[in-house]
């Protein structure tokens, strides 16, 4: 199904698990207790992710689908440089059209590091890629007023909101076996993909059909995301402090502040300051009066560089491609 959706020309990231039950299995182990056994959940986990992707590999080489494997902590997305780069690589992966397999890295993490499970994981790469939807995979149909395997008269939630409080009370009767947390990991997932504008939709993996049917509304429960999600990141944006000026002409003022575009780096005349990819910058006209902030995709030596150029011209300058624009207009915030 993924690779069908491939073939359709979606972007598509997999968020998968099952490294340590695959080296358990290949190595005749049980399981470890990981309060007390950690380096060897640790060995396990690096003899079974060559395994994991080789299943992967195969598989898609089926479709003539071709994967590539990331490996994560969460040090790595909350330490702003390594973000960058990962996000990075995972914007270049999706423009070559492969796709990208993410773990979470159990041969060198630590209980310190972890995401502490798979759905929080998925939810963080959705936030990262500005995922259009969020597909969690379970071992039941939807997400029902109690546990249908208890009481038969449940019933199937939908579609609602990802913060509706009731669902509360409806996760802590519904059981799940698949992943680490139950469901209650897979709402806590759904609700950070809400505050940043992701809608999710809880699937039951076991049927291969259900995926095109959830996405066509005809399967699962679809966690709607939150309607304030987009003013509270603009608040966001308004709260950081610039460490940059990229000074536009009249006619990216205009694209940005009157047609709500981004700001390409055809439209930069010069930049103040010294800053990285991934930090604030404000937006200014001729006249030097700042009109936006924003957050930048590449560096001030980076924009000095492709400043006045079109987009097509960014890897041949600079030696490597990120984004066509400069300040995405999802990351802007007009200050007038």
């Amino acid at each position: 199904m993924l690779a069908r959706l491939r073939a359709e020309h979606k972007r598509v990231v997999l968020v998968t698990s099952g490294a340590v039950a695959l080296g358990r299995s290949l190595m005749g182990m049980e399981k470890p207790d990981r309060r007390r056994s950690l380096p060897k959940l640790q060995a396990l986990a690096a003899i079974g992710q060559s395994l994991l992707m080789q299943y992967y590999e195969n598989e898609f080489r089926h479709y003539g689908q071709k994967v590539a494997q990331i490996l994560l902590t969460r040090d790595d997305l909350e330490h702003r440089t390594r973000f960058a780069n990962a996000k990075r690589t995972l914007a270049t992966l999706l423009e070559l059209g492969v796709v990208p397999i993410i773990n979470e890295n159990d041969s060198i993490t630590t209980d310190e590091i972890r995401f502490g499970d798979n759905d929080a994981l998925a939810a963080r790469v959705a936030i990262m890629v500005r995922a259009d939807l969020l597909v969690v995979l379970s071992d039941i149909d939807a997400i029902y007023t109690a546990d249908p395997k208890v009481e038969p008269e449940a019933k199937p939630i939908y579609e609602c909101k990802a913060m509706d409080e009731s669902l509360d009370s409806y996760i802590g009767q519904t059981k799940s076996s698949v992943g680490s947390g139950g469901m209650l990991t897979k709402l806590e997932a759904a609700r950070m993909a809400a505050l940043s504008g992701i809608s999710t939709i809880i699937l039951n993996g076991k049927n291969p059909d259900n995926l095109r049917s959830g996405l066509n509304l005809k399967a699962g429960t679809m966690l709607m995301a939150c309607e304030q999600a987009q003013r509270q990141h603009k608040l966001w944006l308004l709260s950081l402090n610039p460490h940059g000026r990229l000074f536009c002409d009249d006619g990216a003022y205009c694209a940005v502040y009157r047609q709500g575009k981004s700001l390409l780096p055809k439209g930069i005349l010069r930049v103040e300051g010294n800053f990285s990819e991934g930090e604030a910058v404000e937006l200014c006209g001729e006249d030097g009066k700042a009109f936006a902030r924003g957050i930048t995709h590449y560096s001030d030596a980076d924009i000095n560089c492709i400043k006045g150029q079109h987009s097509s011209e960014i890897h041949r300058i600079i030696g490597y491609h990120v984004s066509d624009t400069v300040v995405h207009r999802d990351d802007l915030v007009l200050l007038q």
